[in-house]
């Protein structure tokens, strides 16, 4: 079957890996075209990878471009997937789905009504990693699962000065990093129902320190917070813990775990595709199941996509259309993660619980036989 024709909207650092990782991994798709704000950088990147440059206007207009991949800031995303929408195409886009929850169910209903599919990274959460996890969790290694916990730290300082987009609003360390895990974490367990949550934004007037850089010593303000935790209570009733801090350091030292009965899971990096999960078990089932020891096991992979699989929710998604079923990196996944981070936010404002409106169905587990 002939592969669905794409034209990239964005042409900066990730366009380069998500073109190369479709290049190599997906056969379903077939980058033939780009367009962003700059034409002298639109000409750069198209004579780079062999496409076709185009305005805005000529790659909306075409209409043997199926999808547009979305890879713009957040700011821009409500108009371009509207844009995209309105003008018969499928949408992929880089997270998240758009700045607000409100924004966002705005698209998913507009790429209902109009019968055209809309999806959302993050889409690690079809890589190795976490497919291994659910898995796990479906067969009943941890037993009942009663919790969860994500920890993530960064140093964000290095990342403002060389990506200005992260210091504007719906950018965030939650939104910009922490909806990997959350993305991860909920598609093994599934939706949440309230939370409870605080939000602050330590040391909002900084200057830039990147030596060499045309901004060094000036000084910034940072528009979104850097600091996000909740409680979150999940609709089968685990209840769960994020602590988001984008003000701490560098090396990142992720913690992702599920709770059971039986055991913990230990998640790496979700911002990854690949890693090691681990298995603690409790003493019962160390000694009854696996022949004594106290030590992690790290469990065997069943699962393809270990390493950069960038692009993989647009091939998925490919499949999902002649099939004629739903996306795994659905919109509604995309869009209750989204309501999720702002009702954290919202929380915090109002100092008491936020109920989530949206919901979504746990996605279909990869197999680990899937071409696309």
């Amino acid at each position: 079957m002939d592969a669905m024709r794409v034209g990239i909207v964005g042409v900066g650092m990730i366009c380069d890996t998500f073109i190369s990782s479709i290049s190599e991994n997906f056969s379903n798709l077939e980058v033939v075209a780009c367009t962003a704000r700059n034409m002298d950088h639109i000409k750069a990147k198209a004579q780079q990878y062999g496409i076709m440059p185009m305005t805005k206007d000529e790659l909306f207009g075409d209409s043997s471009i199926g999808m547009v991949i979305n890879l713009t800031p957040v700011e821009a995303h409500y108009e371009i997937i509207k844009r995209s929408l309105e003008s018969g195409k499928h949408v992929y886009t880089e997270k998240t789905l758009a700045a607000s929850y409100l924004d966002a169910k705005e698209l998913a209903d507009l790429s209902q009504a109009s019968g055209l599919y809309l999806g959302c990274a993050p889409d690690t959460f079809l890589g190795s990693a976490t497919q291994t996890a659910a898995e796990a969790v479906d067969s009943g290694l941890i037993g009942n699962v009663t919790g969860f916990t994500i920890m993530l730290n960064r140093g964000l300082d290095f990342l403002y000065d060389i990506m200005n987009f992260l210091l504007q609003p719906g950018a965030g360390f939650g939104y910009d990093y922490g909806v990997y895990a959350l993305t991860s974490v909920l598609s093994i367990l599934g939706p949440a129902t309230e939370v409870c949550g605080i939000i602050q934004t330590n040391r909002p007037s900084r200057k830039h320190q990147l030596e060499g850089m045309p901004n060094y010593g000036e000084e910034y303000e940072i528009n979104n917070e850097n600091m996000m935790t909740a409680v979150i209570h999940l609709k089968s009733g685990v209840l769960g813990t994020v602590m988001f801090n984008g003000d701490s350091i560098f090396p990142e030292r992720p913690y992702i775990s599920i709770q059971g009965t039986k055991g913990i899971l230990h998640l790496p990096n979700a911002g990854a595709f690949g890693g090691e999960v681990r298995l603690t078990s409790s003493i019962r089932e160390i000694y009854e199941i696996m022949g004594g020891g106290d030590e992690d096991t790290v469990l065997p992979v069943h699962h393809k996509f270990s390493e950069e699989s960038r692009g993989i929710g647009a091939a998925e998604m490919v499949s999902a259309i002649r099939e004629k079923r739903a996306n795994r990196a659905s919109k509604e996944m995309a869009c209750h993660v989204l309501e999720l981070l702002d009702c954290i936010s919202e929380s915090s404002r109002k100092k008491t619980f936020c109920t989530l409106t949206s919901s979504f169905d746990i996605p279909l587990r990869l197999t680990g036989n899937e071409k696309f």
